[in-house]
Protein backbone atom coordinates (compact mmCIF):
# COMPACT_ATOMS: atom_id res chain seq x y z
CA UNK A 1 0.00 0.00 0.00
CA UNK A 2 2.64 2.50 0.95
CA UNK A 3 4.32 1.63 -2.34
CA UNK A 4 1.54 2.15 -4.62
CA UNK A 5 1.09 5.71 -2.45
CA UNK A 6 4.70 6.45 -3.00
CA UNK A 7 5.02 5.77 -6.93
CA UNK A 8 1.38 7.69 -7.04
CA UNK A 9 3.12 10.67 -5.76
CA UNK A 10 6.31 10.37 -7.88
CA UNK A 11 3.91 10.49 -10.73
CA UNK A 12 2.40 13.83 -9.41
CA UNK A 13 5.82 15.36 -8.87
CA UNK A 14 6.84 13.98 -12.16
CA UNK A 15 4.06 15.36 -14.30
CA UNK A 16 4.50 18.92 -12.26
CA UNK A 17 7.45 19.65 -13.34
CA UNK A 18 7.19 18.33 -17.05
CA UNK A 19 4.15 20.46 -16.33
CA UNK A 20 6.49 23.51 -16.14
CA UNK A 21 8.91 22.14 -19.23
CA UNK A 22 6.15 21.88 -22.06
CA UNK A 23 8.11 22.71 -25.26
CA UNK A 24 10.50 19.81 -24.09
CA UNK A 25 7.70 17.42 -23.39
CA UNK A 26 5.80 18.16 -26.68
CA UNK A 27 8.77 18.19 -28.54
CA UNK A 28 9.58 14.75 -27.02
CA UNK A 29 6.30 13.53 -27.57
CA UNK A 30 5.83 14.71 -31.34
CA UNK A 31 7.57 12.92 -33.86
CA UNK A 32 6.96 11.57 -37.21
CA UNK A 33 6.92 8.32 -36.57
CA UNK A 34 4.22 9.01 -33.94
CA UNK A 35 2.15 11.17 -36.53
CA UNK A 36 2.93 9.58 -39.84
CA UNK A 37 1.27 6.27 -38.32
CA UNK A 38 -2.02 7.31 -37.84
CA UNK A 39 -2.23 9.79 -41.34
CA UNK A 40 -0.97 6.97 -43.17
CA UNK A 41 -3.90 4.47 -42.11
CA UNK A 42 -6.42 7.54 -42.30
CA UNK A 43 -5.53 8.60 -45.89
CA UNK A 44 -4.93 4.78 -47.27
CA UNK A 45 -6.14 3.64 -50.13
CA UNK A 46 -8.35 0.89 -48.66
CA UNK A 47 -10.00 3.77 -46.86
CA UNK A 48 -11.42 5.12 -49.94
CA UNK A 49 -11.88 8.75 -48.99
CA UNK A 50 -13.93 7.95 -45.58
CA UNK A 51 -17.42 9.44 -47.19
CA UNK A 52 -19.84 10.57 -44.51
CA UNK A 53 -21.92 7.37 -44.20
CA UNK A 54 -19.46 4.77 -45.15
CA UNK A 55 -18.38 1.93 -43.95
CA UNK A 56 -14.75 3.14 -44.36
CA UNK A 57 -15.68 6.09 -42.25
CA UNK A 58 -16.93 3.59 -39.72
CA UNK A 59 -13.54 2.33 -39.16
CA UNK A 60 -11.97 5.69 -39.28
CA UNK A 61 -14.93 6.31 -36.51
CA UNK A 62 -13.65 3.35 -34.13
CA UNK A 63 -10.04 3.34 -34.75
CA UNK A 64 -10.57 6.95 -33.45
CA UNK A 65 -12.16 5.62 -30.15
CA UNK A 66 -9.44 2.78 -29.87
CA UNK A 67 -7.08 5.75 -29.45
CA UNK A 68 -8.83 7.70 -27.29
CA UNK A 69 -9.46 4.07 -24.91
CA UNK A 70 -6.22 3.70 -25.33
CA UNK A 71 -4.59 6.69 -24.05
CA UNK A 72 -7.43 6.48 -21.23
CA UNK A 73 -9.97 9.61 -22.04
CA UNK A 74 -12.72 9.44 -20.07
CA UNK A 75 -16.83 8.96 -22.01
CA UNK A 76 -19.34 11.94 -21.20
CA UNK A 77 -22.94 10.99 -20.79
CA UNK A 78 -24.62 10.84 -24.20
CA UNK A 79 -20.96 9.27 -25.80
CA UNK A 80 -20.74 5.86 -24.64
CA UNK A 81 -17.83 4.39 -26.40
CA UNK A 82 -17.04 7.34 -26.90
CA UNK A 83 -19.54 7.67 -29.83
CA UNK A 84 -22.03 10.36 -30.14
CA UNK A 85 -24.93 9.76 -32.25
CA UNK A 86 -25.28 12.24 -35.29
CA UNK A 87 -28.84 11.90 -37.17
CA UNK A 88 -28.31 12.34 -40.61
CA UNK A 89 -30.53 11.78 -43.87
CA UNK A 90 -30.00 11.20 -47.53
CA UNK A 91 -32.43 14.26 -48.96
CA UNK A 92 -33.71 13.30 -52.43
CA UNK A 93 -33.95 16.17 -54.36
CA UNK A 94 -37.10 18.20 -55.19
CA UNK A 95 -39.09 16.33 -57.87
CA UNK A 96 -41.55 19.13 -58.94
CA UNK A 97 -42.82 22.44 -57.07
CA UNK A 98 -45.06 25.62 -57.72
CA UNK A 99 -44.45 28.58 -56.60
CA UNK A 100 -47.45 31.43 -57.09
CA UNK A 101 -48.04 35.08 -56.69
CA UNK A 102 -51.55 35.62 -56.52
CA UNK A 103 -52.54 33.43 -60.00
CA UNK A 104 -49.34 34.15 -61.64
CA UNK A 105 -47.36 31.17 -61.48
CA UNK A 106 -43.56 30.75 -61.65
CA UNK A 107 -41.77 27.72 -63.33
CA UNK A 108 -39.44 25.42 -61.31
CA UNK A 109 -36.14 25.34 -61.83
CA UNK A 110 -35.83 28.35 -64.51
CA UNK A 111 -36.97 30.58 -62.08
CA UNK A 112 -36.95 29.16 -58.49
CA UNK A 113 -35.59 26.29 -56.39
CA UNK A 114 -36.33 24.62 -53.63
CA UNK A 115 -33.36 24.81 -51.06
CA UNK A 116 -34.72 23.06 -47.93
CA UNK A 117 -38.24 21.84 -47.14
CA UNK A 118 -40.31 18.31 -47.45
CA UNK A 119 -43.31 17.54 -49.06
CA UNK A 120 -45.77 20.12 -48.36
CA UNK A 121 -48.94 21.98 -49.84
CA UNK A 122 -49.40 25.74 -48.36
CA UNK A 123 -51.17 28.72 -48.98
CA UNK A 124 -51.92 32.23 -47.43
CA UNK A 125 -50.45 35.51 -46.93
CA UNK A 126 -46.92 36.69 -47.06
CA UNK A 127 -44.64 39.07 -45.54
CA UNK A 128 -41.78 41.11 -47.27
CA UNK A 129 -38.96 42.02 -44.73
CA UNK A 130 -35.97 43.49 -46.88
CA UNK A 131 -32.60 41.80 -45.91
CA UNK A 132 -35.11 40.03 -43.17
CA UNK A 133 -32.25 41.09 -40.54
CA UNK A 134 -33.37 40.67 -36.72
CA UNK A 135 -34.37 44.64 -37.18
CA UNK A 136 -36.39 44.35 -40.49
CA UNK A 137 -38.44 40.80 -39.49
CA UNK A 138 -41.78 41.62 -37.79
CA UNK A 139 -42.77 40.68 -34.28
CA UNK A 140 -45.25 38.23 -35.66
CA UNK A 141 -44.59 36.46 -38.29
CA UNK A 142 -46.22 32.83 -37.35
CA UNK A 143 -48.02 31.26 -40.02
CA UNK A 144 -46.61 33.61 -42.70
CA UNK A 145 -44.47 32.92 -45.52
CA UNK A 146 -41.97 35.66 -45.65
CA UNK A 147 -40.26 37.13 -48.45
CA UNK A 148 -36.72 38.75 -48.59
CA UNK A 149 -34.11 39.75 -50.75
CA UNK A 150 -31.23 36.98 -51.40
CA UNK A 151 -28.46 36.73 -48.27
CA UNK A 152 -27.70 39.99 -46.23
CA UNK A 153 -26.28 43.31 -48.11
CA UNK A 154 -22.77 42.56 -46.32
CA UNK A 155 -23.10 39.37 -48.36
CA UNK A 156 -20.44 38.98 -51.38
CA UNK A 157 -20.18 35.72 -52.42
CA UNK A 158 -22.12 32.14 -52.63
CA UNK A 159 -20.81 30.76 -49.50
CA UNK A 160 -21.31 33.93 -47.51
CA UNK A 161 -24.87 34.39 -49.04
CA UNK A 162 -25.99 30.53 -47.86
CA UNK A 163 -24.67 30.96 -44.46
CA UNK A 164 -26.74 34.07 -44.12
CA UNK A 165 -29.68 32.46 -45.77
CA UNK A 166 -29.66 29.68 -43.39
CA UNK A 167 -29.02 32.15 -40.21
CA UNK A 168 -32.46 33.74 -41.73
CA UNK A 169 -34.00 30.25 -42.28
CA UNK A 170 -33.35 29.14 -38.74
CA UNK A 171 -35.14 32.93 -37.00
CA UNK A 172 -37.83 32.17 -39.53
CA UNK A 173 -38.23 28.69 -38.65
CA UNK A 174 -37.83 29.31 -34.75
CA UNK A 175 -40.85 32.25 -34.90
CA UNK A 176 -43.61 29.82 -36.34
CA UNK A 177 -43.08 31.53 -40.10
CA UNK A 178 -44.67 29.11 -42.87
CA UNK A 179 -41.53 29.32 -44.77
CA UNK A 180 -38.44 31.50 -46.34
CA UNK A 181 -38.61 32.61 -49.87
CA UNK A 182 -35.43 34.73 -51.06
CA UNK A 183 -34.86 36.40 -54.45
CA UNK A 184 -32.28 37.23 -56.50
CA UNK A 185 -31.73 40.68 -58.21
CA UNK A 186 -28.40 39.58 -59.69
CA UNK A 187 -26.79 36.05 -58.86
CA UNK A 188 -23.22 36.14 -58.29
CA UNK A 189 -22.87 32.60 -59.89
CA UNK A 190 -24.32 30.81 -62.99
CA UNK A 191 -27.83 29.47 -61.74
CA UNK A 192 -27.64 26.42 -63.89
CA UNK A 193 -24.82 26.05 -61.47
CA UNK A 194 -27.44 25.88 -58.82
CA UNK A 195 -29.90 24.65 -60.46
CA UNK A 196 -27.75 21.49 -61.00
CA UNK A 197 -26.75 21.19 -57.30
CA UNK A 198 -30.12 21.68 -55.64
CA UNK A 199 -32.14 19.69 -57.70
CA UNK A 200 -28.32 17.18 -58.76
CA UNK A 201 -27.96 14.39 -56.95
CA UNK A 202 -29.17 12.86 -53.21
CA UNK A 203 -27.98 15.30 -50.69
CA UNK A 204 -26.69 14.19 -47.16
CA UNK A 205 -28.03 16.94 -44.19
CA UNK A 206 -29.06 16.88 -40.57
CA UNK A 207 -32.40 15.42 -39.74
CA UNK A 208 -34.82 18.31 -39.25
CA UNK A 209 -36.56 18.45 -36.11
CA UNK A 210 -40.27 19.32 -35.88
CA UNK A 211 -42.05 20.32 -39.91
CA UNK A 212 -39.77 20.68 -42.47
CA UNK A 213 -40.95 24.57 -43.64
CA UNK A 214 -39.69 25.53 -47.45
CA UNK A 215 -36.89 27.34 -48.14
CA UNK A 216 -36.62 28.87 -51.68
CA UNK A 217 -34.56 30.70 -54.09
CA UNK A 218 -36.00 32.55 -57.05
CA UNK A 219 -35.03 35.25 -59.73
CA UNK A 220 -36.72 38.55 -59.38
CA UNK A 221 -39.65 38.36 -61.98
CA UNK A 222 -41.76 40.50 -63.70
CA UNK A 223 -44.96 39.51 -61.93
CA UNK A 224 -47.56 42.04 -60.55
CA UNK A 225 -48.45 39.91 -57.16
CA UNK A 226 -44.78 39.51 -56.80
CA UNK A 227 -44.18 43.51 -57.11
CA UNK A 228 -47.45 44.30 -54.88
CA UNK A 229 -45.91 42.18 -51.96
CA UNK A 230 -42.60 43.94 -52.11
CA UNK A 231 -44.51 47.44 -52.53
CA UNK A 232 -47.33 46.81 -49.54
CA UNK A 233 -45.11 44.28 -47.69
CA UNK A 234 -47.76 41.85 -47.72
CA UNK A 235 -50.10 39.72 -49.96
CA UNK A 236 -50.70 35.72 -51.20
CA UNK A 237 -48.21 33.23 -51.70
CA UNK A 238 -48.99 29.30 -52.47
CA UNK A 239 -46.00 27.16 -52.22
CA UNK A 240 -46.19 23.51 -53.36
CA UNK A 241 -42.79 20.69 -52.99
CA UNK A 242 -43.10 17.28 -53.85
CA UNK A 243 -40.31 15.26 -52.44
CA UNK A 244 -39.81 11.53 -51.44
CA UNK A 245 -39.02 10.78 -48.12
CA UNK A 246 -35.55 10.96 -46.85
CA UNK A 247 -33.52 8.25 -45.77
CA UNK A 248 -31.60 8.09 -42.44
CA UNK A 249 -27.97 7.68 -42.69
CA UNK A 250 -25.83 6.07 -39.33
CA UNK A 251 -22.95 8.04 -38.68
CA UNK A 252 -21.25 9.74 -35.34
CA UNK A 253 -18.84 11.97 -33.58
CA UNK A 254 -16.09 10.78 -31.54
CA UNK A 255 -15.42 12.06 -28.50
CA UNK A 256 -13.67 11.61 -25.07
CA UNK A 257 -12.50 14.14 -22.26
CA UNK A 258 -9.43 14.68 -19.71
CA UNK A 259 -10.53 16.36 -16.74
CA UNK A 260 -8.98 19.34 -15.73
CA UNK A 261 -6.38 19.45 -12.37
CA UNK A 262 -7.92 23.12 -11.42
CA UNK A 263 -10.52 22.42 -8.80
CA UNK A 264 -12.30 25.60 -10.26
CA UNK A 265 -11.15 25.65 -13.96
CA UNK A 266 -11.58 22.26 -14.48
CA UNK A 267 -15.57 23.65 -14.56
CA UNK A 268 -14.62 25.04 -18.07
CA UNK A 269 -14.06 23.00 -21.04
CA UNK A 270 -11.84 23.65 -23.99
CA UNK A 271 -12.75 21.78 -27.27
CA UNK A 272 -10.34 20.75 -29.57
CA UNK A 273 -11.95 19.47 -32.93
CA UNK A 274 -10.91 18.04 -36.42
CA UNK A 275 -13.32 16.30 -39.09
CA UNK A 276 -12.41 13.25 -39.79
CA UNK A 277 -14.40 12.56 -43.07
CA UNK A 278 -13.21 13.28 -46.37
CA UNK A 279 -15.41 13.15 -50.27
CA UNK A 280 -15.41 9.39 -50.84
CA UNK A 281 -14.72 8.07 -54.39
CA UNK A 282 -14.99 10.46 -57.36
CA UNK A 283 -14.48 11.06 -60.75
CA UNK A 284 -10.40 9.29 -62.13
CA UNK A 285 -7.91 11.85 -62.53
CA UNK A 286 -4.75 10.09 -63.99
CA UNK A 287 -5.70 7.45 -63.26
CA UNK A 288 -6.85 7.08 -59.32
CA UNK A 289 -10.95 7.71 -58.04
CA UNK A 290 -9.52 7.99 -54.71
CA UNK A 291 -10.13 10.94 -52.84
CA UNK A 292 -7.54 10.10 -49.90
CA UNK A 293 -7.75 13.67 -48.10
CA UNK A 294 -4.16 13.60 -46.23
CA UNK A 295 -4.34 17.26 -45.69
CA UNK A 296 -8.24 17.51 -45.44
CA UNK A 297 -8.65 16.18 -42.96
CA UNK A 298 -6.66 13.65 -41.88
CA UNK A 299 -4.03 15.68 -41.08
CA UNK A 300 -5.92 17.42 -38.48
CA UNK A 301 -7.56 14.61 -37.04
CA UNK A 302 -4.01 13.37 -36.36
CA UNK A 303 -3.38 16.91 -34.91
CA UNK A 304 -6.31 16.09 -32.22
CA UNK A 305 -5.23 12.65 -31.61
CA UNK A 306 -1.41 13.60 -30.68
CA UNK A 307 -3.36 16.55 -28.74
CA UNK A 308 -5.33 13.75 -27.18
CA UNK A 309 -2.34 11.44 -25.71
CA UNK A 310 -0.23 14.58 -24.79
CA UNK A 311 -2.99 15.94 -22.28
CA UNK A 312 -3.94 12.32 -21.10
CA UNK A 313 -0.39 12.43 -19.77
CA UNK A 314 -0.09 16.00 -18.93
CA UNK A 315 -3.70 17.35 -17.98
CA UNK A 316 -4.48 21.09 -18.06
CA UNK A 317 -6.02 23.20 -15.53
CA UNK A 318 -8.80 23.27 -17.56
CA UNK A 319 -10.68 20.31 -18.79
CA UNK A 320 -10.21 19.74 -22.61
CA UNK A 321 -13.03 17.76 -24.53
CA UNK A 322 -11.75 16.17 -27.63
CA UNK A 323 -13.95 15.64 -30.64
CA UNK A 324 -14.06 13.88 -34.62
CA UNK A 325 -16.58 15.12 -36.59
CA UNK A 326 -18.87 13.65 -38.79
CA UNK A 327 -19.76 15.30 -42.12
CA UNK A 328 -18.13 18.55 -42.35
CA UNK A 329 -17.51 17.89 -45.98
CA UNK A 330 -21.20 17.93 -46.70
CA UNK A 331 -21.95 21.06 -45.21
CA UNK A 332 -20.32 20.86 -41.22
CA UNK A 333 -22.80 18.44 -40.33
CA UNK A 334 -20.83 16.78 -37.35
CA UNK A 335 -20.57 20.05 -35.56
CA UNK A 336 -23.77 21.28 -36.46
CA UNK A 337 -25.27 18.41 -34.58
CA UNK A 338 -22.83 18.79 -31.55
CA UNK A 339 -23.69 22.87 -31.12
CA UNK A 340 -28.04 21.55 -31.19
CA UNK A 341 -26.97 18.74 -29.04
CA UNK A 342 -23.55 19.33 -26.70
CA UNK A 343 -22.55 16.87 -24.36
CA UNK A 344 -21.74 19.49 -21.99
CA UNK A 345 -23.60 22.85 -21.47
CA UNK A 346 -22.11 25.52 -24.41
CA UNK A 347 -21.84 28.23 -21.02
CA UNK A 348 -19.24 25.83 -19.80
CA UNK A 349 -17.46 25.55 -23.10
CA UNK A 350 -14.82 28.75 -23.22
CA UNK A 351 -13.17 27.83 -26.46
CA UNK A 352 -13.41 25.75 -29.74
CA UNK A 353 -9.91 24.98 -31.33
CA UNK A 354 -10.61 23.16 -34.26
CA UNK A 355 -7.81 22.14 -37.06
CA UNK A 356 -9.31 21.92 -40.83
CA UNK A 357 -7.27 23.09 -43.85
CA UNK A 358 -6.97 22.75 -47.77
CA UNK A 359 -3.65 22.25 -47.54
CA UNK A 360 -0.16 24.26 -47.11
CA UNK A 361 1.73 26.69 -49.65
CA UNK A 362 3.84 28.61 -46.84
CA UNK A 363 5.91 26.27 -44.56
CA UNK A 364 6.86 28.94 -42.56
CA UNK A 365 3.90 29.61 -40.96
CA UNK A 366 0.29 28.42 -39.71
CA UNK A 367 -2.57 30.17 -40.69
CA UNK A 368 -5.13 31.08 -38.16
CA UNK A 369 -8.34 31.47 -39.13
CA UNK A 370 -10.01 34.00 -37.14
CA UNK A 371 -6.86 34.77 -35.51
CA UNK A 372 -7.37 38.22 -34.89
CA UNK A 373 -10.97 37.72 -33.56
CA UNK A 374 -10.15 37.01 -29.84
CA UNK A 375 -7.77 37.11 -26.91
CA UNK A 376 -5.92 33.75 -27.22
CA UNK A 377 -4.21 35.78 -30.40
CA UNK A 378 -1.35 36.39 -27.78
CA UNK A 379 -1.50 32.81 -26.83
CA UNK A 380 -1.63 31.28 -30.30
CA UNK A 381 1.36 33.19 -31.56
CA UNK A 382 3.60 32.58 -28.45
CA UNK A 383 2.93 28.66 -29.33
CA UNK A 384 4.00 29.19 -32.74
CA UNK A 385 6.99 31.26 -32.20
CA UNK A 386 8.18 28.69 -30.05
CA UNK A 387 8.82 26.01 -32.78
CA UNK A 388 10.10 28.55 -35.31
CA UNK A 389 6.35 29.15 -36.90
CA UNK A 390 4.77 32.38 -37.37
CA UNK A 391 0.95 32.74 -36.62
CA UNK A 392 -0.73 34.56 -39.58
CA UNK A 393 -4.30 35.89 -39.94
CA UNK A 394 -6.26 34.49 -42.85
CA UNK A 395 -4.55 35.78 -46.24
CA UNK A 396 -7.86 35.18 -48.30
CA UNK A 397 -10.91 36.97 -46.87
CA UNK A 398 -12.67 36.80 -49.48
CA UNK A 399 -12.96 33.08 -49.35
CA UNK A 400 -15.21 33.24 -46.42
CA UNK A 401 -12.86 30.09 -44.93
CA UNK A 402 -14.12 30.99 -41.08
CA UNK A 403 -17.47 30.13 -42.24
CA UNK A 404 -16.44 26.92 -43.89
CA UNK A 405 -14.89 24.90 -41.24
CA UNK A 406 -16.70 22.96 -38.00
CA UNK A 407 -15.46 26.39 -35.85
CA UNK A 408 -17.95 28.08 -37.29
CA UNK A 409 -20.84 26.03 -35.38
CA UNK A 410 -19.40 26.68 -31.98
CA UNK A 411 -18.86 30.35 -33.36
CA UNK A 412 -22.49 31.16 -34.16
CA UNK A 413 -23.42 30.00 -30.59
CA UNK A 414 -21.49 32.47 -29.28
CA UNK A 415 -18.74 30.12 -28.08
CA UNK A 416 -14.88 31.67 -28.84
CA UNK A 417 -13.49 29.83 -31.44
CA UNK A 418 -10.78 29.97 -34.52
CA UNK A 419 -9.42 27.19 -37.17
CA UNK A 420 -5.75 26.16 -37.09
CA UNK A 421 -4.76 25.37 -39.99
CA UNK A 422 -1.36 24.48 -42.06
CA UNK A 423 0.03 27.33 -43.98
CA UNK A 424 -1.58 29.72 -46.60
CA UNK A 425 -0.37 32.04 -48.68
CA UNK A 426 -2.91 32.44 -51.64
CA UNK A 427 -5.28 29.49 -52.80
CA UNK A 428 -2.88 28.90 -56.22
CA UNK A 429 -2.30 26.43 -58.24
CA UNK A 430 0.42 24.45 -55.75
CA UNK A 431 -2.22 24.57 -53.00
CA UNK A 432 -5.34 23.67 -55.80
CA UNK A 433 -3.36 20.50 -57.22
CA UNK A 434 -4.13 18.87 -53.82
CA UNK A 435 -7.41 19.98 -52.87
CA UNK A 436 -9.94 18.18 -53.22
CA UNK A 437 -7.73 15.46 -55.71
CA UNK A 438 -6.73 12.23 -55.62
CA UNK A 439 -3.50 13.83 -55.56
CA UNK A 440 -4.01 14.34 -51.68
CA UNK A 441 -2.34 11.39 -50.43
CA UNK A 442 -0.06 10.97 -47.39
CA UNK A 443 3.50 10.22 -49.51
CA UNK A 444 2.77 14.03 -50.45
CA UNK A 445 3.60 15.75 -47.40
CA UNK A 446 6.58 17.32 -45.63
CA UNK A 447 6.77 15.59 -42.18
CA UNK A 448 9.62 18.29 -41.23
CA UNK A 449 6.61 20.66 -40.98
CA UNK A 450 3.99 18.93 -39.73
CA UNK A 451 5.76 17.72 -36.72
CA UNK A 452 6.39 21.64 -36.12
CA UNK A 453 2.72 22.55 -37.03
CA UNK A 454 1.47 19.43 -34.41
CA UNK A 455 4.26 20.99 -31.75
CA UNK A 456 2.51 24.33 -32.17
CA UNK A 457 -0.96 23.28 -31.66
CA UNK A 458 -0.88 21.53 -28.30
CA UNK A 459 1.46 24.11 -27.48
CA UNK A 460 -1.32 26.47 -27.72
CA UNK A 461 -3.89 24.55 -26.41
CA UNK A 462 -2.05 24.18 -23.23
CA UNK A 463 -1.72 27.94 -23.20
CA UNK A 464 -5.09 28.36 -23.17
CA UNK A 465 -6.10 25.65 -21.26
CA UNK A 466 -3.72 27.13 -18.24
CA UNK A 467 -4.43 30.63 -18.48
CA UNK A 468 -6.09 32.19 -15.78
CA UNK A 469 -8.44 34.16 -17.66
CA UNK A 470 -10.38 32.28 -20.52
CA UNK A 471 -10.16 33.90 -24.21
CA UNK A 472 -13.27 35.65 -25.42
CA UNK A 473 -14.28 37.44 -28.58
CA UNK A 474 -12.51 41.32 -29.21
CA UNK A 475 -14.98 44.34 -28.59
CA UNK A 476 -16.95 44.74 -31.68
CA UNK A 477 -16.67 41.14 -32.93
CA UNK A 478 -19.62 40.01 -34.59
CA UNK A 479 -19.97 37.16 -32.18
CA UNK A 480 -18.81 39.25 -29.13
CA UNK A 481 -22.80 40.43 -28.13
CA UNK A 482 -23.64 36.35 -28.86
CA UNK A 483 -20.91 35.20 -26.45
CA UNK A 484 -21.71 37.88 -24.26
CA UNK A 485 -25.68 36.53 -23.86
CA UNK A 486 -24.24 33.18 -23.76
CA UNK A 487 -21.65 33.81 -20.91
CA UNK A 488 -24.08 36.03 -19.16
CA UNK A 489 -21.32 38.50 -19.13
Amino acid sequence: MKKSLFLFLVLIITNSIAQKKPVAEITKLVTRPQVEAPLTFLSADEMRGRDTGSRELDIAANYIASVFRQVGLKELAGAPGYSQPVSLVKAVPVASATLRFGSESLTFKDQFIVVDGARSSWSGECVYVGYGTPEEMPADINGKMVLSLAGSKEAGNAQAIFSASSEKFKRVKAAGGAGLIEFFVTTPFPWPSLVSFFTGNPRTTVKKDGAEIPRIWMKEVDLAGFKEIKEKKTGTVSVTVERPDATSIPSRNIVGVVEGTDPVLKKEYLVVSAHYDHVGVGAKKANDSIYNGARDNALGTVAMMTAAKYFAQFPAKRSIIFMALTGEEKGLLGSAWYAEHPLIPLNQTVFNMDCDGAGYNDKSVVTIIGLERTSAEAHIAKACEAFGLKATKDPVPEQNLYERSDNYNFAVKGVPAIDFAPGVKAFDAELMKYYHQPADEVGSLDFEYLVLFYRAFIYANQLIANAPQAPFWKPGDKFEPTGKALYKK
